[in-house]
């Protein structure tokens, strides 16, 4: 089977599809490109557009696209007039109707030097409903020569009338087997960290939700650093509701949290990885093969969840949602803490 897309991460059935569809002539003239952020969206719109030009499209002995003719390498240097982003205007939160109107102009003027003119549309979803009927007649008679690729988290923000005249190609959330192996052979520093922490490759991979895009965001320690920190205290915190250590322990656990004011942020985000954590324990409690969201490393999962009994885990979790409900409420930091302690048993 010739290669297709093939530096998209995962999405094999989507891949396959496109790849088909190119072969025959059949793809369509423009596409609703929906998935997660990460996922990989823009990467597979800049391969179609490529797979449109590409000089090779029609030989079964080079991968589609080939990545090496001057069509490919010109569209990846982000230097091809060709290649058309459709972007929010400047400080605006939506895509409102003059980018549309410079699109609705634009289009009439025949290629460059490639075979296809692409639009590449993001954040279509935060095209606001006039901006969309605006574009709705240039997506039902474009000209021969176009391709519209549509980018959003959710199609459903669409309208209908747009939705009807553009399919939906929907990108996935990578495995994370997949997700470990691939991202070290696209990124040498995730090698490096691989070799040199396997734990906290690990980590980085379970962090990353199997969203390409967020995994090679935290090859950056700077960006790793907060979120492995939250993951150790929630580690600690379990601990120490399975050991019942001693009050002056608990009291050194509940003093390190965050309780200024101005880390109410910060309290907040850890409680929601508290019951991230405590949320896999219950999942072990129940099956054997679980996925899970917190815990990379499934063994350690298990052995701390030996540690509870059901009742427990879920009197846990209630404990947790208690804390972050009187945190929304402004209430005072440190009783806050005091009383989540209290209701844990730890206190």
């Amino acid at each position: 089977m010739r290669s297709a897309f093939s530096d998209v991460i995962g999405n094999e059935r989507l891949r396959t599809r496109l790849c088909a569809d190119l072969q025959e002539n059949a793809l369509a003239h423009a596409y609703v490109i929906e998935g997660d952020p990460g996922t990989g969206k823009h990467l597979l719109a800049l391969r179609i557009a490529m797979a449109m030009s590409c000089e090779n499209r029609h030989s079964t002995t080079h991968p589609l696209p080939c990545l090496q003719c001057p069509s490919c390498r010109k569209i990846a240097s982000g230097n091809s007039p060709d290649v058309i982003y459709v972007t929010r205007e400047e400080k605006h939160a939506a895509l409102g109707v003059n980018p549309i109107r410079d699109l609705r102009m634009d289009v009439y003027v025949a290629p460059n030097d490639l075979a296809v003119k692409t639009y590449i549309i993001e954040d279509a979803h935060l095209m606001t409903e006039a901006a969309q009927n605006a574009f709705l007649l240039t997506l039902e008679e474009p000209p021969s020569y176009v391709l519209f690729l549509l980018l959003c988290d959710s199609g459903a923000r669409l309208l209908e009338t747009v939705r009807s005249r553009a399919p939906t190609l929907r990108t996935e959330r990578v495995p994370q087997e997949l997700l470990a192996r691939e991202l070290c052979r696209i990124s040498p520093e995730a090698e490096l960290l691989r070799r040199q922490a396997p734990e906290e490759y690990a980590e980085l991979v379970q962090l990353s939700e199997g969203s390409v895009g967020t995994a090679l965001r935290l090859l950056d320690p700077k960006l790793r650093a907060p979120l492995l920190a939250r993951r150790e205290i929630a580690r600690e915190f379990v601990t120490l509701c399975a050991s019942r250590k001693s009050t002056a322990a608990t009291m050194k656990f509940i003093n390190a949290l965050p309780q200024k004011r101005e880390k109410r942020e910060e309290l907040a985000l850890l409680l929601q990885v508290f019951l991230a954590c405590l949320r896999d324990l219950l999942l072990c409690k129940q099956t054997d093969g679980a996925p899970l969201c917190f815990f990379a490393d499934r063994e350690e999962a298990f052995a701390l969840s030996y540690r509870f009994t059901t009742p427990e885990l879920l009197s846990l979790c209630e404990c947790v949602s208690a804390a972050q409900d009187q945190l929304r409420a402004n209430a005072n930091i440190r009783l806050l803490l005091i009383a989540f302690a209290t209701r844990c048993g730890l206190l």
